[in-house]
């Protein structure tokens, strides 16, 4: 027996992401990995927390002092992390 209403696979995923209401926290999850490649090594251990809403990075650091270093380097690394994902999603990183 032969299906007549067949779908492809690369038309399907959307469709389910979209029914599902689960894009939105799959881009949260595709910026917060973004922002673990695009870090310098020695700050990822200062980091207890990453939360991305409505364009804000917001994360949350256990060291005033790389909070401060990181925040020299915002732009740069907002940028980066625009790059790695493919879009400007991030308009904003907040460092706490």
């Amino acid at each position: 027996m032969k299906r007549k209403d067949y779908m492809k696979i690369g038309d399907l995923i959307p469709e389910y992401i979209q029914s599902m209401g689960i894009a939105r926290g799959l881009v949260g999850n595709s910026v917060c990995t973004a922002f673990d490649q695009a870090l310098d090594n020695r700050f990822t251990k200062y980091i207890i927390s990453r939360e991305f809403s409505n364009g804000k990075l917001f994360c949350t650091l256990s060291s005033s002092v790389a909070r401060d270093s990181l925040s020299l380097y915002k732009t740069a690394l907002k940028e980066r992390i625009n790059s790695i994902v493919g879009e400007e999603i991030v308009k904003e990183i907040v460092f706490r």
